[in-house]
């Protein structure tokens, strides 16, 4: 099962399918995770540009377990 996502695992593009998937911004990603919106800007970039880093497997994990608050 991939519940609709592009590639398998953490990637780039899992990561923006997941922010659309729950109307979610880059910021609010790094407050549910904890980090600046500048570590999200560069797990959302290009694998081959230098800007580009991998996103933790526990941070990843972390998000994909994440359920929005019901008001």
């Amino acid at each position: 099962m991939n519940f609709g996502y592009p590639e398998v695992g953490y990637t780039p593009a899992n990561l923006r399918h997941f922010i659309a998937q729950n109307g979610l911004l880059q910021r609010d990603v790094a407050a549910i995770l904890g980090v600046s919106e500048r570590s999200v800007r560069a797990w959302l970039a290009d694998p081959e540009k230098p800007t580009h880093k991998d996103m933790p497997y526990e941070k990843w994990g972390r998000l994909l377990a994440w359920q929005p608050e019901k008001s």
